[in-house]
């Protein structure tokens, strides 16, 4: 197993970008996003992005019965985040983490990735983009940057494909989870990109499974979740087939989609396994990996794991927050909740739209 270079691997054109974009806020003032000490971790905004199909008979679908098979089989998995810092006259600061964690001989590691601190302005985000697209899609193209609100989630797309094309290159005969889907999107996971990481990673024996903790998808207008009852556990439902009927040719499936149920519980979550290893052989590593992985609830710890060690706690944020502050010459200014002032007790935070999520204090 090929596994002991990844702690001294570094993504460099992230942390030269990174720390390019940090010069331009010398003398400037910078509005923190508040946290909470007491927060163990604070949430990101939501990125993800999956397809919506709603699958009216259920009729034809089929259930594929699993039975654990322990064979000491690594398994790794790859997750990242991306997190706003605060606001300046400019633009916004962020950070990007990621982290690979692999369970072998009955233990876990992990090797975490940053955090990268990103000042993104409307002048360079598409520089920024463009230059981390050609770094790590060999992407030569370039493509206009979305919003500045968007901007952390798609750089944090391109150290997650980093990670996933590093982890193909350096293993062998182990699985590889993914946290999302096999599906390429046009510039976040291009066609290319996707399918030059999965062909290596076939060709050094890993199988590569993809779960989806969120999804969209519908079968009879019922969730996927709630297909499979506990008496069947575990085993696999096999909706690719009506996926494919639903979307045709518009969508990039490098998957066959299922939905998986791998231990009694109340959830289970959309599958991928990569569409190039024989079906047979998909349905195997399922069952190696609940052999050889813990499973709660349906979701395999290593890859839980991984969620776990990238995500940032608030002392992380107001640690990254001090940074800028005192190694940029950064004022900390403080500006009032409006949402507070206007509607005091009653500002509740469910209600509160992208730019409202932040809300600035001098506590720094």
């Amino acid at each position: 197993m090929e596994i002991a270079d990844l702690s001294y691997t570094s993504p460099k054109d992230f942390m030269t970008l990174g720390c390019g974009s940090l010069k331009n806020i010398v003398d400037q003032s910078f509005r923190p996003r508040h946290v909470n000490l007491l927060e163990l971790e604070i949430e990101d905004l939501d990125y993800d992005r999956e397809i919506k199909a709603n699958i009216a008979d259920n009729k034809r679908l089929e259930t594929v019965g699993l039975h654990p098979i322990v064979d000491d089989s690594p398994v790794f998995g790859i997750d990242t985040s991306s997190i706003e810092l605060g606001e300046t006259k400019d633009g916004i600061l962020c950070a990007v983490r990621g982290s690979i964690v692999w369970r072998y001989d009955n233990g876990h590691q992990y090797t975490r990735y940053g955090p990268f601190i990103f000042h993104i302005t409307e002048s360079n985000k598409r520089v920024l983009y463009n230059k981390l697209r050609q770094a790590y899609f060999g992407s030569r193209d370039e493509v206009s940057a979305p919003s500045l609100w968007w901007m952390a989630g798609r750089i944090r797309n391109v150290l997650e494909r980093w990670l996933q094309k590093l982890i193909c290159h350096s293993c062998r005969d182990s699985l590889l989870l993914w946290d999302g889907s096999l599906t390429a999107w046009t510039f976040d996971s291009p066609v290319s990109v996707m399918s030059e990481m999965l062909h290596v990673a076939r060709n050094r024996g890993n199988i590569t499974l993809a779960f989806s903790k969120k999804t969209k998808l519908y079968v009879a207008d019922r969730r996927i979740a709630d297909l499979i009852d506990d008496r069947s556990v575990p085993c696999l439902l096999k909706i690719d087939d009506a996926i494919h009927l639903q979307y045709g040719s518009s969508l990039c499936f490098f998957g066959r989609v299922y939905a998986a149920k791998l231990a009694p519980g109340c959830f289970s979550f959309r599958l991928d396994i990569d569409r190039e290893v024989p079906e047979e052989e998909g349905i195997h590593a399922v069952e190696r990996l609940i052999g050889n992985d813990l499973v709660i609830e349906s979701y395999p710890e290593t890859l839980r794991l991984a969620h776990i060690t990238t995500r940032f706690s608030a002392s992380e944020v107001i640690g990254m927050q001090r940074y800028i502050a005192e190694n940029y010459g950064v004022r900390i200014v403080g500006r009032p909740d409006v949402r507070q002032v206007l509607f005091g007790p009653y500002a509740g935070a469910s209600t509160q739209n992208l730019e409202e999520k932040w809300t600035y204090d001098a506590y720094l």
